[in-house]
């Protein structure tokens, strides 16, 4: 499973008190849109689902309300087969107006046939896109084609009553006082050290790779005798325990129910989890992905990315939706209040509803220096390459030394057949 849709599931469990079916209004089922010769009408591809389709619904509704005689007709789709769907569309010229997709696996793949329309007048004239971190925009060949305005990400939780008790005085900031803060658990001798997703998927590359996004080191530069540093680092937390030999089999959901028995004392997972993390029966908090010595906190976003379709003949329009249902500080605030997402805008952390939630701080400012996806057809065989080999390290199939090298050798080969392209 795809981080991305992995999250969207996240997000949907700590919000599960809230509605979960979509409102009536302008829904069409999946398939060709309804009002489709209307010039008014916004035809938007979508396969958002409970809270998140809740939030969307609500800025159509808001939309309308604001821009009397047009209409979004939110068309619902399934997840895994929108690519193709979206695809589809562009030989038949038939692309919906509006759409959303798994960008870091779909961007490279729906540029590449035509599907998106090319947003960079649209961007460069939007007044407030300095808000908005450099990741938000993505772009080819200097084109902007898709927005990435909401996301998702990663950050440490801690158990404060485990680490009161073992004589921790502040959570980790740097790996290195992460595994300092590992090796004091251990000896302490009644608690478990760190739960965190170690399979051979891309959710175990998503959740390794910051150990080097922080040394400037991405899928695009994948060598040199840091990235050897980062497996054998995973190799002595294994080998010492400090991540069970089970993590080799875990996903993000696995790893958050171990730290919710209150056994271990770190965790490595994202702020979908913050909802749950608010009934656990010790006391907790979050910080930062810990930066590798030398380097910074960076972390992969995740999320949808949000697009117009080539063949729209509303474009105009379009960009006006986005600009005024989805750019905004209140579709910011209002995505996070319903579903959880971490909004880009910078601004948006100065609202009240995230200001004052202390556990939120370190994902929100995790959004504003996340790193760059790449921008390959392959995208996916890329990560799980990376998930593979971190896999096999923490099993004890692999010794750091060969597991590196594989990895090295697999993303790159993996990068030659998505056509060579990355960045």
């Amino acid at each position: 499973m795809h981080a991305s849709r992995a999250r969207r599931s996240g997000a949907l469990v700590i919000t599960a008190g809230l509605a979960f079916g979509l409102s009536a209004c302008a829904i069409s089922a999946d398939g060709a849109s309804s009002g489709s010769g209307d010039d008014q009408t916004l035809t938007f591809w979508s396969y958002y689902q409970g809270t998140q389709a809740d939030w969307l619904q609500k800025q159509a509704d808001v939309f309308e309300k604001n821009n009397p005689g047009v209409t979004v007709d939110i068309v619902e789709t399934v997840g895994d087969q929108q690519d193709q769907k979206l695809l589809a569309s562009v030989a038949t010229g038939d692309t919906p107006d509006l759409f959303i997709n798994n960008i870091v696996v779909d961007y490279p793949t729906l540029v590449a046939g035509g599907v998106t329309a090319d947003l960079t007048e649209y961007w460069e004239g939007f007044a407030d896109k300095d808000q908005f971190a450099e990741s938000a925009a993505w772009s080819t060949d200097d084109k902007v084609y898709n927005l990435l305005p909401f996301t998702n990400l990663i950050g440490l939780y801690y158990n404060q009553d485990i680490l009161t008790e073992v004589g921790i005085d502040a959570p980790p900031t740097t790996l290195d006082e992460l595994q300092a803060d590992l090796e004091a658990v251990k000896a302490h001798g009644q608690y478990q050290g760190i739960a965190l997703s170690g399979a051979p998927t891309v959710e175990g590359a998503w959740l390794f790779a910051p150990e080097l996004l922080g040394l400037g080191i991405d899928y695009c530069n994948f060598e040199g005798p840091e990235v050897e540093a980062a497996f054998q680092r995973a190799e002595t937390w294994a080998k010492a325990g400090y991540t069970p030999q089970a993590t080799a089999t875990w996903d993000q959901n696995d790893s958050w129910q171990q730290f919710a028995t209150g056994d271990y004392a770190f965790g490595i997972n994202g702020n979908w989890q913050l909802g749950n993390a608010a009934e656990a029966s010790f006391a907790w908090g979050t910080t930062q992905y810990p930066a590798p010595a030398g380097g910074e906190s960076i972390v992969y976003p995740g999320g949808e990315g949000f697009g117009i379709g080539a063949n729209s003949d509303k474009k105009d329009l379009a960009w006006k939706f986005l600009e005024e249902a989805v750019l905004t500080p209140e579709a910011g605030e209002s995505i996070f209040e319903i579903a959880g997402s971490i909004p880009v805008r910078a601004d948006v952390a100065e609202l009240p509803a995230i200001k004052e939630n202390v556990a939120v701080q370190p994902f929100v400012a995790a959004a504003q220096t996340s790193g760059s996806w790449p921008k390959n057809e392959n995208t996916a065989n890329i990560q799980k390459a990376l998930g593979e080999a971190v896999s096999s390290v923490i099993s004890g199939q692999t010794t750091a030394a060969d597991a590196s090298a594989t990895a090295i050798a697999d993303i790159a080969a993996a990068i030659e057949d998505g056509g060579g392209g990355c960045s």
